[in-house]
């Protein structure tokens, strides 16, 4: 087949797939929503991709579980959005099995290299930015000890689109414009996205031919190859020649870790999130902060609404920038933090007629105690919330040559100091904080988030949207956003919001005292929510997925 005929193939193919979500979407469509809300009966992959949720739907069709699914979307999306993810990165996963009511967290996190050594802080790009890579070990512990099938099976959609290619979106070709002046000082990072010297446009097809074998050798060989054999090689020889600190005996040592999920309630609903070292913590003691107040009252958007909520996201930041670790290292107060007296004090502190002065940690002593999103629902239930990273935009801005692997530039997340100081083999601390809702000992949603800094905030408007207000997936995930966290003096009092906040509350805010900086509608700072719920009544799956980014649901 030529060249052009390839093409035209590829682009039908990319057309098909978005006919199939239309097609699968419900008739009801709420007039709000930019995005159709997608229903069906048996299961769902809602993700940043089309092709990747086609290829979680293609699994669950062929008999696989949630997991199965997650997996194969997991290592798709690595692909078809190299800006934001891949298996140069790491990641947490939230699963929750019906038939023993029961959840587990996995996580991939990266790790910091022995003999990492700076004179100063991290640098943001190159080789010593880079930490060890966690998604290989993760995604093939979750689908050995959680799944039903063979890593060559999950692995075979990733394969295929890095083979064949695909068309470049254009959020893609605006994260490649972007970071054109970076991309173009590594050779190997070049050749995938600026092949011909100038950034990949939209509707260009991006092929990745050398990720395709190293993803043919993974499913060979499995999590070892890359580990302990010939991809370990290669990724260490690379270090070596360019000034990297990752050492053979750093990639034999990693290990992807089992861990129980953070758990907690907000009016009657159970949540399930990430534990540490990342932002599930947060995100449930926010929620437990906010059942403190009568929040289904309050209009949505209202200026008491937005003002609760940036009072309730600075607490929920301040402690968890206190207290959260790498739990290998630093003992995390989890249960303190997460008991329902701690929220009625912290609670206590916020006034719902004035903002708070300076936001500093808790004591819970006192007390008894880019980045992508993924959600995953099968025919029997089970739940899958999953979240994974590269840290910034293509990472470190480095391929290993001959591999197609981006990697992470996830070393700059480390703190100078306390719980999250760097440590050999210790995960840093991020905010991702896939999470799961059960109702009435049921699965209800799976929803996560990327968006940095803004994940932990988003992860609580769109809680809320769900259970206070009732709204439905869509319509929660396109709903308004803004983001305040813990800041001192005036900066303390800002909040970045959409365009959409209505100009009555922006006037009431500003008045109260707060500095409104308005973004975009729909603006990629505020990241780009993926989310499916299971209809408690028809146990009808409905999926949502975020215009902010090139969010597909597909079900069946």
């Amino acid at each position: 087949m030529k060249a052009g005929s390839r093409r035209w193939w590829r682009i039908a193919l990319f057309l098909a797939a978005l006919t199939l979500t239309v097609w699968s979407s419900s008739p009801s469509l709420p007039a709000a929503t930019k995005n159709p809300q997608v229903e069906a009966k048996s299961g769902m992959v809602a993700s940043a991709h089309t092709l990747a949720s086609q290829a979680g739907v293609q699994i669950l069709k062929a008999g696989g579980n949630a997991v199965d699914a997650a997996v194969a979307a997991a290592f798709a999306v690595g692909v078809a959005e190299p800006n934001a993810n891949g298996i140069g990165g790491e990641g947490m996963m939230v699963i929750y099995l019906a038939d023993t009511k029961t959840a587990v967290a996995i996580d991939y996190r990266s790790t910091a290299p022995a003999t990492t050594s700076y004179k100063g802080t991290a640098p943001a790009t190159g080789h010593q930015a880079v930490a060890i890579p966690g998604a290989v070990a993760g995604l093939t512990l979750a689908l050995e000890k959680y799944g039903t099938m063979k890593l060559p099976q999950v692995l075979a959609p990733a394969i295929r689109i890095a083979a064949d290619g695909f068309i470049v979106s254009p959020t893609l070709a605006g994260a490649i414009a972007d970071n054109f002046e970076e991309i173009v000082k590594n050779e190997s990072l070049t050749k995938i996205v600026c092949d011909s010297g100038l950034p990949l446009e939209a509707g260009a097809t991006l092929e990745n031919p050398d990720l395709a074998a190293t993803l043919r050798a993974i499913a060979a060989g499995g999590r070892d190859v890359f580990y302990r054999g010939a991809i370990a090689d290669t990724i260490v020889a690379e270090m070596k020649a360019n000034g990297g600190f990752i050492t053979k005996e750093d990639l034999a040592s990693y290990a992807a870790i089992e861990r129980k999920p953070i758990e907690g309630s907000y009016r009657g609903y159970r949540l399930v999130s990430a534990p540490p070292p990342v932002g599930g913590l947060a995100v449930v003691e926010n929620m437990h902060l906010l059942e403190q107040f009568e929040v289904g009252k309050m209009k949505p958007l209202s200026p008491a609404y937005v003002h609760l909520m940036a009072e309730v996201m600075r607490r929920g930041f301040a402690d968890w920038s206190a207290f959260v670790g790498d739990p290998g290292f630093v003992d995390v107060p989890v249960d303190r933090l997460l008991s329902k007296p701690y929220a009625t004090s912290r609670a206590g502190e916020i006034k719902l007629d004035r903002i708070s002065g300076k936001v500093a940690a808790g004591d819970p002593a006192k007390l008894s105690p880019s980045t992508t999103s993924l959600s995953v629902v099968d025919k029997a239930g089970n739940m899958v919330a999953l979240t994974q990273t590269i840290a910034e935009s293509f990472g470190a801005k480095v391929v290993i040559q001959g591999t197609g692997i981006i990697l992470n530039n996830e070393m700059k997340n480390f703190s100078s100091r306390g719980p999250n100081a760097m440590a050999p083999g210790k995960r840093m601390r991020t905010t991702i904080a896939p999470t799961i809702v059960i109702k009435d000992g049921k699965a209800f949603a799976t929803i996560g988030t990327p968006g940095a800094a803004r994940i932990i905030s988003t992860m609580t408007l769109l809680l809320s949207n769900l259970i206070d207000y009732g709204m439905g997936i869509q319509e929660a995930i396109e709903a308004p956003r803004f983001f305040a966290r813990d800041a001192t003096g005036q900066e303390g009092n800002a909040i970045d919001v959409e365009a959409r906040l209505p100009a009555d509350t922006v006037t009431a805010l500003t008045t109260m005292g707060y500095t409104i900086r308005p973004m975009k509608d729909f603006d990629l700072f505020f990241g780009g929510a993926q989310g499916i719920i299971i209809d408690p009544k028809t146990g009808k799956r409905i999926g949502g997925a975020d215009p902010r980014r090139d969010g597909a649901v597909v079900g069946y």
